[in-house]
């Protein structure tokens, strides 16, 4: 795990470096995966490759699960980490429009407490991003985004987004 949030924070560190030659926004997101039934809150970096082309990271953590039938307290909780590229087919002074295609890691864990005794478990699952998204500027500094995204792995789900961004 450790070495999991070492190698997120160089990426988004090296991401935010590069970025500093060129425009690139960061803000919250919003989200919701059907196959795991739960909201979830991230955060994501965009960088402005080019005028058609960006390229976007997020890490978004889903809401807790918690079962109690009496005898067991279990607790699930998710996370992934996305990496998307984008094309920006209809641009505009204050618009973007692009389909989108990427990587995803989705991790889980569940931990489990019955009479004084705890265990847990965790698994990871790599994949694939698929989607559609749009994004609207409503000043040089403020925008929002708005992407609806299919993670194409094992129990893949349906992922709609909707995020607030800073522009620098």
């Amino acid at each position: 795990m450790k070495k999991s949030l070492f190698t997120i924070a160089m990426l988004f560190m090296a991401i935010i470096t590069c970025a500093q030659e060129n425009k690139f926004s960061a803000g919250i997101v919003l989200g919701y995966g059907t196959d795991i039934s739960k909201a979830s809150l991230g955060g994501r970096v965009v960088w402005d490759i080019t005028d058609p082309f960006s390229v976007a990271v997020g890490f978004n953590r889903y809401f807790k699960d918690s079962y109690d039938n009496g005898f067991t307290e279990v607790d699930v909780k998710y996370w992934d980490l996305n990496f998307d590229f984008h094309w920006n087919v209809l641009r505009g002074e204050s618009y973007n429009v692009y389909p989108l295609i990427g990587l995803t890691y989705l991790h889980g864990k569940a931990t489990a407490e019955a009479g004084g005794m705890k265990e847990s478990d965790s698994d990871g699952k790599f994949g694939a991003n698929l989607g559609i998204g749009g994004q609207y500027n409503f000043s040089e500094n403020w925008g929002a985004a708005i992407e609806a995204k299919y993670q194409i792995r094992d129990g893949g789900q349906f992922v709609p987004a909707l995020s607030v961004m800073y522009r620098f």
